[in-house]
């Protein structure tokens, strides 16, 4: 079996080429990828006795990283497969840079980092037993965020600054490391040992972007309701725009809910548009938090925030003492809101989530 793979997300290109048992590299430092891409594979290939046509399955990392990298490689292996009608597989940069130290690393968490340029990084973070298990999705945060999150992260950090620019995250220095062919090989070529192959027509380029809107003004489109059964059309659409590692509750389990008379829901609209909404069971001396979710395009826009302190000033009026919500214990950007609100631990449910992720209770006591 032959399998070609690529990375264009850097400023350098990787390829690797498996023919049966043995494995080919090819690294470069800087290329131009619009202008080195097809001259450094037709190079490549022939160097290794190796036509296009003879390629058995197509491997190719979708980003995040230079948007004109990734739209290269994708349009290539896009091309291959159509032409070839053969098997193609993805996977991003962080699983890439996951497999830097693959054997080492086995038992443990990681933490795979890029600079994303502007003051921002991109980041996921992993464990690694026989296999690769993602512990959250693909993130974004400034580099304030991120020392407080790894502040609470017992991870190994792989850090690689792909960028070619000017800002350095200093300290991070001591983690750097590079792209590399050989695990960008192995990545690819276990994917393919456990079939997870694409098809290449659904195969979309991984951009994070960052949002500049920090501050959400309520009387510009925006507004607070209380939620009623009526509103369970509305409440599911931001459902479904959960993040992937997240599990969405069913039309059936808000139905149900509303019949239960200490349950709660308000919603959170921008011109008449569900944007987030937040569940909560009134149980007299305490709120507990069910869910609280924001819709994808309203991220970064205190959505979360106010929607807190509407159940917070519905707490002080009917005199509750506390609110407490569970989170993903790798769920960071909503664990450092709940703490900028005065949400503190006090408790663990272990392995309360999927791949054994624990749950950390938090609770803000509103009297007393």
């Amino acid at each position: 079996m032959k399998i070609l793979a690529f990375n264009t997300t850097s400023i350098g290109t990787q390829m690797s080429l498996k023919v049966e048992e043995k494995v080919f590299f090819l690294e470069t430092e800087f290329s131009k990828h619009s202008e080195t891409f097809f001259p450094l594979l037709e190079n490549f290939l022939e160097e290794h006795n190796t036509n296009i046509k003879e390629i058995d399955c197509f491997g190719v990392c979708v980003g995040p990283g230079s948007f004109t990298g990734i739209r290269i490689g994708l349009s290539v292996l896009k091309m291959f497969a159509y032409v070839s009608k053969k098997p193609c597989v993805k996977v991003n940069a962080f699983e890439v840079l996951a497999y830097n130290n693959f054997e080492q690393n086995k038992g443990k968490n990681v933490c795979c980092v890029l600079n994303a340029g502007a003051g921002l990084l991109y980041y996921q973070i992993f464990h690694i037993s026989n296999k690769l298990e993602p512990l959250t999705s693909e993130k974004i945060c400034n580099f304030e965020q991120f020392k407080k999150i790894i502040k609470k992260l017992d991870a190994e950090i792989i850090y690689c600054d792909n960028n070619n620019e000017k800002n350095k995250f200093e300290e991070l220095d001591a983690f750097k490391t590079n792209f590399s062919a050989v695990s960008l090989e192995k990545c690819v070529f276990d994917k393919v040992l456990n079939k997870d192959f694409t098809d290449f027509q659904t195969i979309s380029p991984l951009y994070l972007r960052y949002s500049q809107a920090e501050n959400l003004n309520l009387d510009s489109g925006f507004s607070l309701q209380e939620a009623s059964i009526n509103d369970v059309d509305a409440i599911f659409d931001v459902e479904n725009m959960t993040d992937k590692d997240d599990i969405p509750w069913s039309k059936d389990s808000f139905v149900s809910s509303f019949k239960n008379e200490n349950f709660n829901a308000v919603l959170q609209k921008k011109d008449k548009e569900a944007v987030g909404y937040i569940a909560y069971l009134d149980l007299k001396d305490e709120f507990e938090v069910l869910r609280l979710v924001v819709h994808s395009k309203a991220r970064n826009q205190k959505v979360a925030q106010n929607l807190l302190n509407f159940i917070e000033n519905q707490a002080k009026q009917k005199s509750v003492k506390s609110i407490v919500l569970e989170v993903d214990q790798f769920n960071f950007p909503a664990i450092l809101l709940y703490e900028k609100m005065g949400f503190k631990q006090v408790g663990t449910r272990k392995n309360y989530y999927k791949n054994n992720k624990d749950g950390f209770i938090m609770r803000k006591n509103i009297l007393g």
